[in-house]
């Protein structure tokens, strides 16, 4: 092998530390090299959050919400002047993340990478500019839900042959709510104002569109419109409606079936003439339970009408 010299720095011997730490200093300033510190020497001055802040905007990344909300926007006035978009994501990561109020988490994007990222560190984290990002996301929330549920079907293939369609409601301290009203709670506070949430799913669980209504509204009224907005809007041609017994009228399964949709639904308790003919056999007047898994069930056709019960023995007899 072939010993070359590179440099001559003298004589080891005669050096200290401090010597040793100028001739590194002096060969960076030259080479024009990233300076280094070595780990007794870092102090760490803050910890900001940044793993699942990092993970979440690839995923939003990945379905382009924030050029899909731009677009969006733009297309309703060229005059707003915040970047409604980056202040959606934080809100919507902040959910994912760590769920706080709007005004909480316009505080914690101080405790976050958002505070140093590029592109929002210089951002305006007042609370006023989250509420009026939500006043302009209501104002483009037909077409967005619209739009992601085209890029979901693209990216992942969702299933759409089973829809599902669910209603629950919230209620909340304020009395200026237009849309609250006093109903069935699902929270058991008929004391409150409540607004109710119908939300539509695919099979995976992927949401395709949700609904607010008015907090008195009845589950079977919201029916009719979900089912001819998954055929009109959303161009979904076949599918099987999931719901519950809530939401079960003649009226409502006839307009499912026009639109040439199958459905699965609950049977309400007092429909007593449905489960008089399900329960009972006509020939001998016994019951037609099968054992499966540990429960009794029936699968019976009246009337050209698919029936599959199931029986709980702590409420059955």
């Amino acid at each position: 092998s072939t010993t070359r010299d590179i440099a001559n720095l003298g004589n080891i011997k005669k050096f200290n530390s401090n010597d040793i730490d100028n001739i590194i200093d002096g060969l960076i300033r030259i080479f024009k090299s990233e300076k280094y510190a070595l780990s007794d020497q870092v102090k760490i001055l803050e910890s900001l959050e940044h793993g699942s802040i990092i993970f979440w905007q690839k995923l939003w990344a990945r379905v382009q919400l924030s050029e899909t909300i731009k677009k969006l926007i733009k297309s309703k006035s060229n005059r707003i002047e915040i970047d409604v978009a980056k202040y959606i994501e934080m809100m919507v990561i902040n959910r994912c993340a760590d769920p706080l109020s709007k005004l909480a988490t316009s505080r914690w994007i101080d405790r976050t990478c958002y505070k140093v990222m590029k592109g929002y560190h210089n951002l305006n984290m007042n609370v006023e500019y989250f509420y009026r990002s939500m006043d302009y996301l209501l104002s483009i929330k037909d077409d967005l839900e619209l739009a992601l549920y085209t890029k979901l079907k693209s990216l992942f293939s969702i299933n759409v042959k089973l829809t599902f369609y669910d209603i629950t409601s919230t209620f909340f301290h304020t009395e200026s709510c237009p849309i609250g009203k006093k109903g069935f709670s699902r929270d058991h506070r008929q004391d409150k104002e409540q607004i109710v949430i119908g939300v539509v799913t695919s099979w995976e669980g992927y949401p395709i569109k949700h609904y607010v209504f008015e907090g008195n509204t009845k589950d079977e009224k919201t029916v009719i419109n979900v089912v001819k907005q998954l055929k009109k809007e959303f161009h979904i041609e076949e599918t099987t409606f999931v719901g519950d017994r809530g939401m079960i009228t003649k009226l409502n399964l006839s307009t499912i079936e026009n639109e040439g949709y199958s459905y699965i639904m609950g049977v309400k308790h007092r429909q007593s003439e449905i489960h008089e003919m399900l329960l009972y056999d006509d020939d001998n007047n016994k019951k037609l339970f099968e054992e499966y898994k540990n429960l009794q069930i029936h699968d019976t056709k009246l009337k050209i009408k698919d029936f599959i019960l199931w029986k709980n023995h702590s409420k059955f007899y």
